[in-house]
């Protein structure tokens, strides 16, 4: 496993990082017992690193405190509910523009992709994001965002046509390069995580979590 890290050319910092990152996740939920392999941490590892790679976090970006502040948490929910506001808002006035021209063009470089089923998941998402109480547990909150936003970029993913889809796999493609040294349950997480983000930029939404707002 550590060979296939190295090959990949994953840093060891980033490992540490994940290692760490991945045990103190494990405290939060009050798991006990030991943990006799490093593949316990193999998919964190791969997160991280995609991460990263990506843009998503920054390499000394150190793990949320346990005891994070509920005022605080609650602005940046705000935060992001307002952020699928205005992602909504834009999709809105693109389908106003297109209803007085139809020949206008559409989201982003992807042609072919349904702005009303796509205006209505940002909506969703905004409303079920203004319904997460800030003074949850931080992993459960973390927890309610992802499957939120798994819901939306499956709301994104449904509105695009066939070239769309397309435009969306040959980025994802691009972007995971050789992987030829990872575990396939490890590349699929990072094919799920690169086509999550390809999502949220033709959107136009942030990540939903905490973590790196």
């Amino acid at each position: 496993l550590i060979r296939g890290w190295r090959e990949a050319g994953v840093p060891a910092d980033t490992v540490v990082r994940a290692v760490h990152e991945a045990f103190e996740r494990r405290r939060a939920r009050g798991q006990t017992g030991k943990i006799s392999s490093l593949a316990y941490c193999a998919d964190a590892v791969a997160e991280r690193w995609e991460m990263e790679r990506r843009g998503l976090v920054g390499k000394e970006d150190a793990p949320p405190a346990a005891a994070a502040d509920a005022a605080a948490i609650g602005e940046e929910l705000a935060k992001l509910a307002a952020a699928l506001r205005e992602a909504g808002a834009k999709k809105k006035k693109a389908l106003l523009r297109k209803e007085k021209d139809p020949s206008a063009p559409g989201v982003g470089q992807a042609p072919g992709i349904d702005l009303q089923i796509l205006r209505r998941g940002l909506d969703r998402a905004a409303t079920q994001v203004e319904e997460v109480l800030p003074d949850l547990p931080f992993e459960e909150i973390e927890h309610k965002l992802s499957s939120i936003e798994t819901s939306l970029v499956r709301a994104g993913l449904k509105a695009m046509n066939p070239s769309s889809l397309s435009f969306v796999e040959a980025r994802v493609s691009e972007a995971l390069g050789d992987v030829s040294g990872l575990a396939p349950h490890v590349v699929e997480r990072m094919r799920k995580a690169l086509t999550r983000r390809e999502v949220r930029a033709l959107a136009g939404f942030p990540p939903l979590t905490l973590l790196h707002g």
